[in-house]
């Protein structure tokens, strides 16, 4: 496991490109290489929640009891080993090129996510590539949730392994696993979720805790000025 560079990644926000789905698409990252140090802490806390009555099967930010979520990011705080990356979109500003494609036979336009995803995917890997580039990584291995659809992981892995074959040569494995078996994908879901409530409702208070950690935290398109719904 020496020298290889672990790349855990989460996301936030919906495919609904209209009033009535998330206001921002936001794809977060941490990486590590050394994944394993004080993991266990994160074990001792499930532990002593499970004996004080909270019945916690896994750690997910959106659904954890405030008690939970304050104590796993007091844990995320102290981790030193591990780095954040995240893109954020504000999905009213991406133009529907991106997401929309015109299906002839139907004579109608259908959603085509794959551009969109390419994007997004791509802005988030070359952060995370550019810093590591002095550092010896003799691989690459990245986890995804696997809440994402088959599609979605289709088009997302088509985009990471685009870029890294095109941009790094360094060898890589692209793996979908539940947030349940893994810790890291846990605390990637718990930055994600931080960085979204700082962007969708100002909630500041669970962003200023993993602050230090971020390394790049990239709106992609902060510079667009007209809004397409």
């Amino acid at each position: 496991m020496k020298n290889c560079l672990f790349i855990f990644i989460d996301e936030s926000g919906n495919f609904d490109f209209s009033q009535k789905g998330s206001k921002y698409f936001i794809l977060t990252s941490i990486s590590s290489l050394v994944p394993t140090q004080n993991r266990e802490s994160f074990l001792k806390l499930r532990y002593k929640l499970l004996s004080e009555n909270n019945n916690l099967e896994y750690f997910h930010a959106t659904e954890d009891k405030q008690i939970v979520r304050d104590n796993t990011f007091d844990l995320i705080s102290k981790l030193t080993d591990f780095e954040i990356d995240s893109v954020i979109a504000q999905k009213n500003k991406a133009h529907p090129s991106l997401y929309k494609e015109f299906d002839i036979k139907k004579s109608k336009s259908v959603m085509a996510e794959y551009e969109f995803y390419r994007i997004i995917c791509q802005n988030l890997l070359q952060y995370i590539c550019h810093r590591y580039q002095k550092t010896k990584v003799d691989q690459i291995v990245i986890v995804l949730s696997s809440i994402f659809t088959n599609n979605k992981r289709q088009i997302i892995t088509k985009s990471l392994k685009k870029y890294l074959i095109n941009e790094s040569t360094i060898p890589f494995n692209i793996y979908f696993h539940s947030s349940q078996a893994d810790i890291n994908n846990q605390i990637s879901d718990y930055c994600c979720w931080a960085i979204a409530v700082k962007h969708e409702r100002n909630e500041l208070r669970p962003y200023q805790i993993i602050k230090s950690k971020i390394k790049s935290e990239f709106d992609i398109f902060r510079m667009g000025k007209q809004l397409f719904y």
